[in-house]
């Protein structure tokens, strides 16, 4: 969990406030080159805070520059541009899960006029607000969830590619006992390899029937 949220610097602070005293957001603004260092700013912030951990599928990533790293928007951007500097909405993100999340809606009810603090607000397995390990189990590169908010997050953000890759399929993981199975599997002290050879053809059965046509 994320314990400290970026503190601004003066010059980035100015800027901010400038975007949230506008009558109207533009997620756009985010490229814009004035905001190129605030970026870096959020960026090595949540970095470090973060322990160098994606905060959706916590793969560590030593590296600190921008090809790694997305400033992550816990909320959208695209949908909330009101939120879009709101400190506890941003984190740092792998690429795979950035893109894989995309612009998907995260809050549990309606849309809120001002920022959730409270994590039952979320579906999804939020960095500032939840203990990840409350929510989601990772073995290796095998994910499994103790909670619809650790199903949402396995599902939403495609943490079952790297076992989709181990496997060898190319469609993704979706049938929902699978992690029922993997579990049961790992208790078993079975390595991942092992786990994967047991697990592919189940994959690929479930795959099938979930994709097949009633004309079939």
């Amino acid at each position: 969990m994320i314990v400290k949220k970026v503190i601004y610097s003066p010059a980035s602070a100015e800027i901010v406030n400038q975007y949230n005293n506008r009558p109207s957001k533009d997620h756009n603004f985010w490229s814009e080159e004035v905001v190129k260092a605030l970026r870096k700013e959020m960026r090595d912030h949540y970095i470090h805070e973060q322990k160098h951990l994606c905060c959706y599928c916590g793969i560590p990533e030593p590296s600190i520059h921008g090809l790694d790293w997305d400033v992550e928007h816990i909320a959208p951007k695209a949908k909330h541009p009101e939120f879009m500097f709101t400190e506890a909405n941003l984190a740092v993100v792998c690429k795979e899960c950035n893109g894989h999340k995309g612009s998907k809606n995260v809050f549990a009810g309606a849309r809120p006029a001002d920022y959730p603090t409270t994590a039952d607000a979320y579906l999804v397995v939020h960095p500032h607000f939840d203990e990840w390990s409350d929510h989601l189990l990772r073995d290796h590169l095998t994910y499994a969830a103790f909670t619809a908010k650790g199903r949402w997050t396995i599902e939403k953000c495609r943490l079952n590619r790297f076992d989709e890759r181990v496997i060898g399929i190319r469609y993704p993981i979706s049938d929902t006992r699978f992690e029922k199975t993997v579990r049961q599997l790992l208790d078993r002290q079975l390595t991942l390899q092992e786990v994967a050879d047991i697990i592919e053809p189940l994959v690929r059965a479930a795959s099938l029937i979930a994709t097949r046509r009633p004309t079939d």
